[in-house]
């Protein structure tokens, strides 16, 4: 008979240090602790900062896609109309009443194959969606690094420095899940389903 093992989230038989327990170490096995703590802290600090400046970064990029496509479909537009103008002059020569709307037949599907592409891609959406990315990370970062100088840096070898940094390490991972799920769903409501999460768009 197979036993099926439940698993357990990580930490769960872990016993919680409170800061009678740290005032019991030596203030050099707390300094040590809290500076090390404090490194892999930092490190999510200073990726919600990256992750705020690429968002900054796509944000520009698919901003100038979308004005290049638009620019696209009103030279498009114009064009269309120009040559539909032309067609419609029968004291053209004998040879324009046969070119002139073949081509503007192919002018306008092309303009329709132009105005689907910038629907598709929907640049304009994923320049809104890497803004309000962005917000979410710089506040993350910015709370996040106000926090650890305000209830750890101050108190130093202390026992408090230990306990609220090992607390605040804890929160800032699932702060860190919890934007790394909010930027995939909104990136790729926001780009038609293809998911802007990865790098490379």
């Amino acid at each position: 008979m197979t036993h099926t093992r439940q698993m357990r989230p990580p930490g769960t038989e872990l016993m919680d240090l409170g800061v009678d327990t740290w005032s019991a170490m030596k203030a050099e096995e707390r300094l040590a602790f809290r500076n090390t703590l404090d490194a892999s802290y930092y490190r999510y600090v200073d990726e919600f900062y990256q992750l705020a400046n690429d968002c900054v970064e796509r944000y520009d990029a698919a901003t100038s896609r979308h004005a290049l496509w638009r620019r696209r479909v009103i030279v498009g537009t114009g064009i269309v109309a120009i040559i539909n103008l032309l067609a419609a002059n029968y004291s053209l020569s004998q040879w324009s009443k046969n070119i002139l709307p073949i081509t503007a037949a192919m002018a306008a599907l092309a303009l329709t194959v132009f105005a689907n592409l910038e629907s598709f891609y929907n640049f304009s959406a994923r320049a809104q969606a890497y803004r309000e990315s962005r917000e979410l990370f710089l506040d993350a970062a910015r709370e996040s690094q106000l926090v650890w100088e305000v209830y750890v840096q101050p108190f130093d070898d202390q026992a408090r420095a230990c306990a609220n940094g090992a607390e605040l390490y804890r929160r800032v991972i699932a702060v860190d899940r919890d934007l790394r799920s909010k930027f995939k769903e909104l990136t790729k409501t926001k780009d038609g389903g293809k998911g802007a999460a990865s790098h490379g768009n």
